[in-house]
């Protein structure tokens, strides 16, 4: 009984540590995560903090993950929950820029420059999410419900492309906001969503 309890008490403690890093590196960025000062916040010894955690680069990883768990699932959930176009469309735009901005500029300015693997991982599940997202804009062009004369893929390129100027630019996110907001909507309209 008291191992089952030891576990227990062990992932607890490691969800404490995991949030209290993230918590962290919202406010300080990747470089302010020092495992000492997250020792001492967490009450823990250094020691013991790696037994829990890992290695820093592991708890990284788990942080990374997280933000892309919160932000970006939370910011593509409309297109698993809504069946037209403008809805998911307009729901998508209000989550991306009420939540994902800042979670995107700390996994692609800090996490992915200073451990590219986790890069890699991060954006397999992340080209998973946006396979669904391009197949609800064939599904409905095939009903009529976009244009049917555009390039769905291109267009899903295209605000890929928009999206990484504007997060890895010399922005700030309010400016990377402003200029995502205008260029998805342009992209948008063009696809025959009117938002």
């Amino acid at each position: 009984m008291s191992s089952i309890m030891a576990k227990s008490d062990k992932v607890e403690i490691h969800e404490m540590v995991t949030k209290v890093a993230q918590n962290m590196m919202l406010r300080y960025g990747l470089r302010g995560l020092n495992m000492v000062e997250l020792a001492s916040e967490c009450g823990l010894a250094k020691a013991t903090l790696y037994k829990i955690i890992g290695t820093k680069e592991d708890l990284v990883r788990e942080i990374a993950f997280e933000i892309f768990n919160v932000n970006i699932i939370k910011v593509l959930e409309p297109y698993h929950n809504f069946d037209e176009p403008v809805e998911a469309t307009r729901v998508f735009l209000d989550n991306y820029f009420n939540y994902a901005i800042t979670a995107q500029k700390i996994l692609i300015q800090q996490i992915y420059k200073e451990y590219p693997l986790i890069e890699r991982s991060v954006e397999e599940k992340y080209e998973h999410e946006m396979k669904i997202v391009s197949q609800r804009y064939f599904e409905w062009q095939e009903k009529g419900l976009i244009r049917k004369d555009i390039d769905v893929e291109y267009c899903m390129d295209a605000l890929r492309a928009l999206n990484e100027v504007y997060i890895t630019g010399p922005y700030s996110e309010e400016e990377a906001i402003d200029r995502l907001r205008t260029s998805f909507r342009c992209m948008f309209r063009g696809m025959g969503i009117n938002i």
